[in-house]
């Protein structure tokens, strides 16, 4: 958050330091001795004027070759956003990397096939992989490019035996970028084809003539017994590769409290490096798990996103109503809480079609508190409906009336108390709004996230019969963070150790990208350091004080449905 005061004889003025390629939103207000008027509030996207710098000495590394594909691993943060935010990177490849690279316009892979040497092309279109993760691995060589499919550039295979160098290219806008420097030398594996089978071929003629004696051995011996496989065929009758994968990772990791600050310090050393390797460990918990409820053609348009889908074993389920198809469904999941395996209900922004059975599940799970982390427009999208009222009338949901009885506004959210009737039954459920934490991003200070929290318990004591809802935009990634610091602040009172890394495994068991990315993870650990060294007591930064013509910078994240 930005200020500037202006005398009042002054009818234009410049801020400083303001971030190209940001969305801000000016507050302009007048203050008078009979007190401050209304507030004019106009927007203005930064414009980017500049390539983007790269790092020093940064180039992507080898992961894995064979003879026709590399696979390669860069970072994010290979690239500074002081010019305007990375829209999109690129990945070059030469054999020849004396050529001249620096142009807008390479060559395609189908455009080199006629040298002899490789010049630098361009493998894929513009992309961008940064949605869950910092760290992209992409494998050079993986498409077949032997059909014309209309694309400009094709990842195509690479020739045997051939040493190659890369780079990778960033963007700010479809014509400004800067190239990292090219990586040390990597070379694909000789084709031996027709050494192998000239090897292999009498073993695997060995092997055939054994099998088939023994075989005959066993028809003459009579029937025999085979020890049964089993495997995981919920999804569909496929094997569950992933359910086996997952069987192998590690699941807990916890860390004693006295020696969290060292621990925070080694994962933090040389860009986070230990966090990306342990957030990555996350990666695949829970995908094996079917969604065919929400992937019905009723529900599909219930979903806000079409990739963050409920998992039916943990979905909150509506009472069905008149033997209407799909009638149960709304895209919602228990979570895991300190208190009880059901202490949250973690759901997305409900849309405007959708809200009526958000206060229906409310209603129905007795639920009397509501955790909002979004606010309604973000950047210009709708990220959630208003599903409350906008005054202290009251309004209906389907067959539920809201009313709002109070609301307390704070510098970073607001508490409302609504009355929640159905009938003559009424209920209170208290709003909890969390208003500045931005998609996709992290609350600055991570104390304040911590205030937020502390401020929630304090109101809201826990009940096993009254889940809590939680939602953001999609409901995972700020929902996530949000319901991990509450239980890690709940564990420490009692207990001398903490285990984020285990609490984050749980909930992505049982909803898709729980804490959705690596920022969002590192937060959590941020959040317990600043409570661990006792500095949430600290005087508020001038970020949290109310000021004159203020400009709020929007957040850099991508949006939840870019996963």
């Amino acid at each position: 958050m930005k200020h500037q005061l202006f005398e009042a004889t002054e009818t234009q003025g410049t801020i400083y330091n303001l971030i190209p390629g940001k969305l801000y939103v000016f507050q302009i207000q007048a203050h008078t001795k009979v007190g401050p008027g209304h507030k004019a509030l106009c927007e203005q996207v930064m414009p980017i004027w500049s390539a983007p710098p790269p790092a020093d000495n940064v180039f992507p590394t080898e992961v894995a070759h064979t003879s026709t594909s590399i696979r390669i691993r860069f970072r994010k943060n290979y690239f500074s956003n002081m010019y305007g935010p990375v829209n999109a990177f690129a990945v070059i490849v030469a054999e020849d990397d004396t050529v001249p690279s620096n142009h807008l316009d390479l060559p395609s892979w189908h455009d080199v096939q006629e040298y002899s040497s490789w010049p630098p092309y361009q493998a894929t279109e513009a992309f961008y992989p940064f949605n869950a993760t910092i760290i992209e691995d992409f494998t050079i060589g993986a498409e077949d490019c032997s059909s014309n499919s209309g694309r400009k550039y094709c990842n195509g295979p690479l020739k045997p035996g051939t040493v190659y160098k890369i780079k990778i290219r960033a963007f700010t806008t479809s014509e400004k970028f800067t190239d990292t420097v090219y990586s040390y030398t990597i070379s694909t594996d000789p084709d031996n084809t027709a050494l192998y089978l000239g090897i292999f071929m009498p073993l695997v003629l060995l092997v055939l003539l054994v099998v088939i004696v023994v075989y005959l051995k066993h028809r003459r011996l009579g029937p025999f017994s085979a020890t049964k496989k089993t495997s995981n065929t919920h999804n569909n009758g496929k094997e569950d590769t992933l359910s086996i994968a997952e069987s192998e990772l590690i699941t807990s990791r916890p860390i004693k409290l006295k020696d969290f600050s060292e621990h925070f310090r080694i994962m933090s050393a040389d860009s986070d490096f230990r966090f990306s390797e342990e957030f990555e460990l996350l990666k695949h918990v829970g995908r094996d798990k079917p969604c065919n409820a929400a992937d019905l053609p009723v529900n599909r348009p219930k979903n806000r996103f079409t990739n963050i889908l409920p998992y039916d074993h943990s979905r909150v389920k509506l009472l069905p109503t008149d033997d209407e198809d799909g009638s149960d469904f709304i895209n919602s999941n228990y979570i895991p809480g300190y208190n009880s395996p059901r202490e949250f209900i973690v759901t997305q922004g409900p849309l405007h079609s959708t809200r009526d059975d958000f206060w229906r599940m409310a209603w129905e799970q007795n639920s009397r508190a509501i955790v909002m982390l979004t606010r309604c427009i973000e950047k210009g999208r709708e990220k959630c409906d208003h599903y409350w009222p906008y005054d202290t009338q009251p309004s209906f949901y389907g067959d539920i009336q809201v009313t709002i009885l109070n609301e307390s506004q704070y510098p970073d959210w607001t508490i409302a108390e609504f009355k929640v009737m159905r009938g003559d039954q009424s209920r209170i459920v208290r709003h909890f709004h969390f208003t500045t934490w931005p998609d996709f991003g992290v609350p600055e200070p991570p104390k304040t996230l911590v205030k937020f929290v502390r401020a929630f318990r304090e109101r809201c004591s826990p009940d096993s019969n009254k889940p809590i809802i939680v939602h953001c935009s999609a409901g995972v990634g700020r929902s996530g963070t949000f319901i991990a610091l509450d239980r890690i602040l709940q564990r420490i009172i009692k207990y001398e150790s903490v285990d984020i890394f285990g609490i984050v495994y749980e909930m992505r068991r049982e909803r898709v990208w729980m804490v959705q990315n690596e920022q969002q993870y590192i937060c959590i650990h941020e959040c317990l350091l600043c409570v661990l060294e006792g500095k949430e007591d600290l005087m508020d930064s001038p970020r949290l004080e109310m000021h004159d013509n203020q400009g709020f910078e929007d957040d850099e994240g991508i949006a939840e449905s870019g996963i």
